[in-house]
């Protein structure tokens, strides 16, 4: 009997819920018939353990009878590399007993002899042309004997852009591609193949091939395209993801001091030579450049402070990473290069003469990273001990700055077992290729994301987010993430359309689909075919959800006192501050929103009126209770005040209690609720100095996940 993957689990020590997970795949893939249209799907995370996942399926498919396993990965050398390594070093002793020969497809021996060809193969080739027609020539030409050999083909990053789907430029469809192509082919010649998809992204769930299946009566809403079965992933709890980044957190978490916003003026001044904004006599003290000298001081710190920690219980010291990527261009990253390598400059110069700029900076610096690290209940070495802390690492040259321009710089960067090799306690790399999808980065406290484009691919983004995955979650307390508001909300609305649909195929939700919806041109609400958004400006909200504005600034008095007084009539005095809502017609909730939009100032956040409106329509007109249809639950509460910005830099994005929320969801079970607070609006308090209503929709429990795509998001491209 074999026992390869029962060797290898010993060997990597997998728990019993991996276990439980690989044995389920194997016995689907033995008992459902697959094809490259109708695939097994294995649906992990982003840097959730997905390869070591599809790796026990290859030991255990190997156990059952299967004597190749073709692995298809993303187009870069750089990630073809680290998968020939990582599959490499994981079936290392069987490779050594002569029981398994590991290939990259574009550089195969010569010759395989026969001894070769009867041991289990594992071939790895990226998706793209060249690679996959030596794979088919390899079946159908070099060795025809492999033909009639048990296969199964993993298509590792299964998403968009993958094995069905690619974009056509000229019509802007997406279509069948020639990689498409190239696997029917390949079908074709092997005569006993499986297919199993692995994705991080379960909108890959809903970009499988043939028509699109509605339900039936109601064409708001895509039933996701049945792969042949979907396993989850199991996440180990040492994991670190999109709700470590984008939740709602209270001060006391120090989660909620993660993020610090960056304006774009700095980001475009890296993306162009620019000697004013960048002169050396004004890099520690001008305003050009605060968050990138903000970022690279604040890392600084947090290695001082975190190798402190770990001396301080008797640890080993880890050594961490600080990632500047603000740009794709070569031309630009040269100068950001240059500018970052200016800083390190000055901050060692101002070090060595102790700067009273440095150190008013240091303190700032410092005491932010006090708050989150008192948050996480976690002990401090004093200001002066880690002033003197950095002031060394900055004299003895401990901090390295690491150029990342190529998949030759990627490839030279990484580690035996194919991640990025830290070379000291400090490291900055600045770069584009750096953040090639699958390249793991060790201890990454820092992430300094520049990257805008007019559109934003999902899964592109997604995979960008090269700050989830396994972590020493007492790194969170330390961990910074610079980008602009608008890039940030885009980011978060991405991750909530993730959570929409994991929750939905989590609990059973799935099965009644997802509502993929738009506006047209005379402003009604439409369903929108989900292959045609590329997910850039889209909305989600997952049943029981919350949806509302945050960053916004309300205008003065002047501007908007009508306004208020129209929205208070509107609701009436004795609706103010009751214990239960009431219905109102969808109407009267698209006027309040008419209204309330006309009060907020909303020019610096990302946020779309229509899809807030859009999302009410929905939710009123899919009651399934029939005499509801077309109203909504109205809760008005006043008497509110809250600070616009909190401690540390970050909007208040809760105008509701947990008394109120407890009333949303008792009552928001098939209508939406619309919430209005009233708030006093105080300049004190940061506000434009009048009392403004601030809405907040949330969703039915018992309705299907929505997605509104703008205009802008529809048939577009990254």
């Amino acid at each position: 009997m074999s026992t390869f993957y029962s060797r290898l689990r010993a060997h990597r020590q997998d728990n019993d819920e991996l276990a439980a997970c690989v044995e389920r795949v194997i016995n689907q893939l033995d008992e459902t018939r697959t094809t490259s249209d109708r695939p097994g799907m294995l649906l992990g995370k982003i840097q959730s353990g997905k390869t070591r996942g599809f790796l026990g399926v290859i030991a255990r498919a190997f156990d059952r009878g299967y004597d190749i396993a073709i692995v298809l990965t993303k187009g870069t050398k750089t990630l073809s590399a680290q998968t020939v390594a990582r599959i490499t070093s994981d079936f290392a002793d069987f490779v050594n007993d002569d029981e398994v020969a590991v290939f990259d497809i574009m550089k195969m021996p010569p010759r395989l002899t026969k001894s070769e060809r009867t041991r289990k193969i594992i071939i790895v080739a990226k998706k793209q042309a060249q690679n996959l027609s030596r794979l088919l020539a390899l079946f159908a030409e070099t060795y025809p004997d492999l033909r009639d050999r048990r296969t199964l083909l993993i298509d590792d990053e299964a998403d968009l852009a993958s094995v069905r789907f690619v974009k056509n430029k000229e019509t802007d469809e997406v279509e069948q591609g020639r990689i498409a192509e190239k696997m029917d082919a390949l079908r074709r010649v092997t005569k006993q193949i499986a297919f199993l998809q692995v994705t991080a992204t379960p909108y890959a769930l809903y970009l499988q091939p043939d028509e699109y299946e509605t339900s039936e009566g109601q064409n708001f809403v895509f039933l996701p395209k049945r792969p042949a079965f979907t396993e989850l992933l199991p996440i180990h709890s040492g994991y670190v993801g999109g709700s470590d980044f984008f939740g709602d957190f209270e001060d006391m978490d120090p989660r909620a001091y993660i993020y610090v916003e960056v304006t774009i003026e700095e980001q475009d001044i890296l993306r162009h030579q620019d000697g004013r904004s960048a002169r050396d006599d004004r890099l520690l003290t001008g305003n050009s450049l605060t968050r990138l000298r903000l970022a690279i001081l604040t890392f600084l710190i947090s290695v001082c402070v975190r190798r402190w920690q770990q001396k301080d219980a008797g640890e080993r010291l880890k050594k961490y990473a600080l990632i500047i990527h603000n740009d794709t261009r070569k031309q630009a990253h040269a100068w950001q290069i240059e500018v970052v390598q200016k800083l390190q400059d000055t901050f060692a110069q101002a070090a060595k003469s102790k700067l009273p700029a440095l150190l008013e900076q240091f303190r700032d610096s410092y005491l932010d990273i006090s708050r989150s690290v008192s948050a996480d209940h976690g002990r401090l070495p004093s200001l002066e001990a880690t002033f003197d802390m950095m002031c060394d690492a900055l004299e003895s040259e401990e901090v390295v700055l690491i150029p990342v321009n190529s998949d030759t710089d990627v490839a030279a960067l990484l580690d035996d077992k194919a991640e990025l090799r830290l070379r000291t306690a400090f490291n900055v790399f600045v770069g584009g290729n750096i953040l090639d999808r699958g390249i793991t980065i060790p201890n990454m406290i820092g992430f300094y994301y520049g990257r805008n484009p007019r559109r934003m691919q999902a899964d592109t983004v997604l995979q960008h987010s090269r700050m989830y995955g396994a972590r020493d979650r007492r790194d969170l307390a330390v961990t910074r993430f610079y980008t602009s508001r608008p890039v940030y909300d885009r980011l978060r609305r991405i991750d909530e359309l993730e959570v929409a649909l994991r929750e939905a195929f989590e609990k059973g939700a799935h099965d009644r689909g997802v509502a993929f919806i738009s506006r047209d041109e005379t402003n009604s609400v439409i369903p929108c075919a989900p292959n045609k958004l590329m997910l850039s400006d889209v909305i989600a909200v997952r049943p029981g959800g919350r949806l509302l504005p945050v960053g916004f600034q309300s205008k003065a008095k002047t501007h908007i006192q009508a306004t208020i007084g129209r929205i208070d009539g509107i609701i009436g005095a004795e609706w103010f501050n009751t214990e239960r809502p009431h219905q109102i017609p969808i109407s009267t909730v698209n006027l309040l929103i008419d209204l309330v939009e006309q009060s907020l100032d909303i020019s610096s956040i990302a946020w779309d009126w229509r899809g807030f409106r859009a999302a009410f329509e929905y939710f009123s007109k899919t009651s399934s209770t029939k005499e509801d249809v077309g109203s909504s639950w109205l809760l008005a509460v006043t008497g509110r005040s809250i600070i616009r910005i909190r401690e540390g830099g970050r909007f208040s994005n809760a105008p509701d209690t947990k008394q109120q929320r407890d009333i949303g969801e008792a009552y928001a079970r098939t209508l939406p609720m619309l919430m209005m607070f009233r708030m006093d609006g105080s300049k004190g308090n940061g506000w434009g100095g009048y009392p403004f209503w601030w809405p907040v929709l949330v969703a039915p429990h018992d309705a299907a996940p929505v997605v509104y795509a703008s205009v802008d998001a529809v048939d577009g491209g990254e």
